[in-house]
């Protein structure tokens, strides 16, 4: 019973955030094919005794890196972000509704503070 419910949260989970997931993991095969081809780079300029240009391939293998992170940071701040502004407009919406005399009330109180002011 507990493996199903595990198993019944996991899948909507998955569901739930698939496009994020599959950005990631899109991201994570950036990594590693970055990986490989700065590998490839450095051998290729060891062999050809080309070594002072290591220090620009170092330079663009991080650049590529952080612009990666910084995609996914973006990412999921963008489908979380979403979701908290949409909370925060339900409960603007839920917001108790008053009564005209309530409205009456209030208008009459604005009123009075700003006349109050305008005198001192």
């Amino acid at each position: 019973m507990f493996r199903q419910i595990k198993s019944a949260l996991i899948w909507t989970y998955i569901y739930r955030f698939r496009k994020l997931l599959l950005k990631i993991f899109i991201a994570l095969l950036l990594f590693i094919i970055i990986e490989f081809i700065y590998r490839d780079i450095v051998e290729y300029l060891r062999l050809s005794h080309n070594v002072a240009l290591l220090p620009y391939v170092l330079i663009a293998k991080w650049a590529f890196y952080l612009l990666i992170v910084f995609f996914i940071l973006f990412s999921v701040y963008k489908t979380f972000g979403k979701k908290l502004d949409n909370k925060d407009k339900i409960e603007k919406k839920n917001d108790k509704k008053m009564s005209k005399k309530e409205v009456a009330l209030t208008a009459e109180q604005i009123i009075r503070q700003k006349i109050g002011k305008k005198r001192k």
